[in-house]
């Protein structure tokens, strides 16, 4: 009877802590939704003592800004600056609208980049529709860092529907397979 009575109470005490530490841990550490400019965020930021803490690849993301880390523990974010123009190649100015009956629009794309700190190994430009459908219209490969010039060849894209035909221009770190959206611009039909 008394080994009944202590495997009984040593259960009790067990789940007195593990519920007093669940509930102690729920009010100490607080999941919250972020939202950037609309969009929110795929992971949850959580708040701590009053703090809040994000994930920080995501909100880099956002921004347009590299994560790379270092040797000793050290993250490094690096927002790089990035006119991005798109050229019509007849008239060689910058548009951003078109009219609704074009089926067809030649242009250029053109990029200026500085405050970069981040080697860069490829460049990529891609085309997202006003229905989803997503096409990469230039990629390169390059050794970059600190500030250049980048101007595509002609690009002829056919324009299917009428609406925002969003131009992305995305770079790769040196030794990443991952790539960070550093602008965007708008084609409207």
């Amino acid at each position: 009877m008394r080994m009944k009575f202590k495997k009984l109470l040593a259960s009790v005490l067990l789940l007195s802590l593990w519920g007093g530490g669940m509930i102690f841990a729920d009010t100490v550490i607080n999941k919250i939704k972020v939202t950037f400019n609309g969009s929110a965020l795929n992971d949850s930021a959580i708040v701590v003592d009053g703090t809040t803490y994000v994930p920080l690849r995501q909100v880099a993301n956002q921004f347009g800004a590299f994560v790379t880390w270092g040797d000793n523990k050290q993250v490094n974010i690096n927002k790089p600056n990035v006119h991005l123009r798109i050229i019509d190649v007849k008239s060689k100015s910058p548009f951003q609208a078109v009219p609704k009956s074009s089926k067809e629009i030649t242009f250029i794309v053109t990029a200026e980049v500085d405050n970069l700190s981040t080697p860069i190994s490829s460049i990529k430009i891609v085309v997202l529709d006003p229905s989803g459908a997503e096409q990469q219209i230039y990629q390169e490969d390059v050794q970059l860092d600190n500030a250049f010039y980048l101007a595509t060849p002609e690009i002829n894209y056919k324009l299917k529907q009428e609406g925002e035909y969003k131009l992305s221009m995305y770079m790769k770190p040196e030794k990443s397979s991952e790539w960070t959206l550093v602008s965007e611009k708008m084609i409207i039909k």
